[in-house]
């Protein structure tokens, strides 16, 4: 562990992750703590696994946001770092399996896993099967049981982090859903973490389209009936409906936070649309049309030199993904190129579902009904079920 600690190559990977990396990660501004510093990085300096981790991360970032120039040897230290990364999770894995995890450990591969997911993200804004995610899913259930959870800000960080990107995946398939409502509660109750300042999803819509996605996975699971299923939805869209961000608690008093809320209201009306048949409404609609107007008027209404403005990427998406006008898309195009480079997450999945769908909307553009971008992601018809992910 000292060795490796004490190269210069190390020490440089662990500064651009402390002072750029972490900005990346997070609606970054002075009053407000940053986790990924304050806890991912005191655990690399004690703990190889996440060291590996933090270290292929951070040179997937340079090598992706083109700071560097690939080089060949650094991509093969990048993918041995991700390698050795993995093999101490599955060491964890195999330890929880037999023995049980102490507390910290539980931490140290929960991080773990947010970083491999990160990385995935980074690299390519694919998860292959969504393995990371769904692995740990055992782990949250428990922990989402114990009173740790409410005391550990820590711990609470990790579970918001995994929780939130299980939820982000079952937008795509509400079967892709993995972690129970136990966890979406724990995290609805937490008093450490706000999930706001992570994503700026105020954490009521995170629990109640929670709640949509579960009940999309039991309907499909033919466990609920389609009729109980449309009454939880109509409740649903009404919730959404009338939520007031203005009347909602949020880390501090900047009015960002509250066009973020509108953003992300209107993508969970969107979504609450869109079932139980995603192709029988076109994007045209009225209902879907003004949902994603209120998308792009809220992203309007937030500087892009902001640290918020990055968290839009999500509702952007969205908004893109269910329209047709083409100065919608060309503004969706504009904001989305300002949020890739001041990240330095390229996304070329994202980019390469929109061209799908768009593609597809316009050689179909005389037929009724809608092409749903989650056809392209999550299918009967795909043979490969992977996650398509963004942060």
């Amino acid at each position: 562990m000292d060795d490796i600690l004490t190269l210069p190559e190390t020490e440089n990977l662990l500064s651009y992750f402390d002072t750029t990396l972490c900005r990346a990660l997070i609606i970054d501004t002075d009053d407000l703590r940053n986790p990924f510093r304050g806890y991912i990085l005191p655990l690399a300096y004690r703990d190889l696994g996440i060291l590996h981790a933090v270290l292929g991360l951070t040179m997937c970032h340079i090598i992706s946001s083109g700071k560097q120039e690939t080089e060949n040897a650094s991509v093969a230290r990048m993918i041995e770092h991700q390698l050795s990364a993995l093999q101490s999770l599955s060491s964890l894995l195999m330890k929880e399996e037999m023995y049980g995890l102490t507390d910290d450990e539980q931490d140290i591969l929960l991080a773990v896993v947010i970083l491999l997911v990160l990385y995935d993200i980074c690299e390519t804004g694919v998860s292959s099967h969504g393995v990371h995610l769904t692995g740990a899913g055992y782990i949250c259930g428990k922990l989402a049981q114990q009173t740790k959870v409410i005391t550990s800000p820590r711990t609470t960080f990790l579970l918001t982090a995994l929780t939130w990107l299980d939820v982000l995946r079952a937008f795509s398939g509400a079967e892709k859903l993995a972690y129970s409502d136990n966890v979406r509660r724990c995290i609805l109750e937490a008093e450490h973490f706000n999930l706001e300042t992570l994503v700026g999803c105020p954490v009521e819509l995170f629990y109640e389209i929670g709640c949509v996605l579960t009940a999309g996975k039991q309907y499909m699971d033919r466990e609920l009936s389609h009729d109980n299923f449309r009454d939880l939805l109509d409740g649903a869209e009404q919730f959404f409906r009338v939520w007031d961000p203005k009347s909602a608690a949020f880390p501090s008093g900047d009015p960002e936070w509250i066009q973020l809320a509108e953003a992300y209201r209107h993508v969970c009306i969107i979504r609450v649309l869109r079932f139980p048949d995603t192709w029988a409404i076109p994007c045209e609609d009225h209902r879907i049309q003004s949902s994603v107007r209120a998308i792009l008027d809220a992203s309007a209404e937030i500087s892009i030199d902001s640290a918020w403005f990055k968290r839009l990427l999500f509702p952007l998406f969205i908004a893109s993904a269910e329209t047709s006008i083409p100065h919608q898309k060309r503004y969706v195009e504009f904001c989305m190129r300002e949020i890739k480079k001041s990240t330095g997450f390229p996304h070329p999945a994202m980019n390469e579902l929109l061209t799908r769908v768009w593609g597809e909307r316009q050689r179909q553009a005389d037929k009724s009904g809608n092409i749903p971008w989650m056809e392209f992601t999550c299918s009967k018809d795909l043979v490969r079920q992977h996650d398509y992910l963004m942060f």
